[in-house]
């Protein structure tokens, strides 16, 4: 949307992108209608974290394994600035799970580089499945939120 990639239905061309402007306000519009604090969840690259943040979202979920160096400024700015993050760490869909504390040394990585305090991670962060779980088994759906959980109480316990 914001970069112009949307394919039409043909498939042969792509829609223009939206006014980033045009975007941000209509999700202001939308999010101050909800009469309380909103995440927004991206599960696409390049998630706008600053337009979100500006546009009033208390928190923003996404997939963490799509992260780059380009969003860690904007990462590290939403961190500081108080929005909550919601990092997909877990697959959404079945597969095998690995150690939750290993499930979350990218974000242990990430911290660091960013000089952000360890000691804020279970206040600033989320671990969640990496975009929802409509197409998990029931079994691995409650597996992997029990993972979820083991990995977040990991950072609170070991932030470092």
């Amino acid at each position: 949307m914001l970069r112009g990639q949307v394919r039409t239905a043909s498939g042969y061309r792509t829609y223009r992108a939206v006014d980033r402007q045009v975007v941000e306000g209509t999700l202001r519009d939308v999010i101050g209608a909800a009469g309380g604090p909103v995440a927004v969840h991206s599960c696409a690259p390049d998630v706008p974290f600053a337009l979100l943040r500006r546009a009033g979202a208390a928190g923003v979920s996404f997939d963490f394994s799509l992260l780059t160096e380009r969003d860690e400024e904007a990462i590290g700015e939403a961190v500081e600035g108080g929005t909550r993050l919601f990092a997909g760490i877990v697959p959404g869909t079945d597969t095998a799970l690995s150690d939750p504390a290993g499930s979350v040394m990218g974000v242990r990585t990430l911290w660091r580089r960013l000089g952000l305090n360890p000691g804020t991670l279970a206040e600033s962060l989320v671990i969640t499945p990496s975009c929802g779980l409509a197409g998990a088994s029931p079994a691995y759906a409650r597996a992997a939120l029990a993972h979820c959980a083991r990995a977040a109480r990991s950072l609170a316990d070991n932030p470092e």
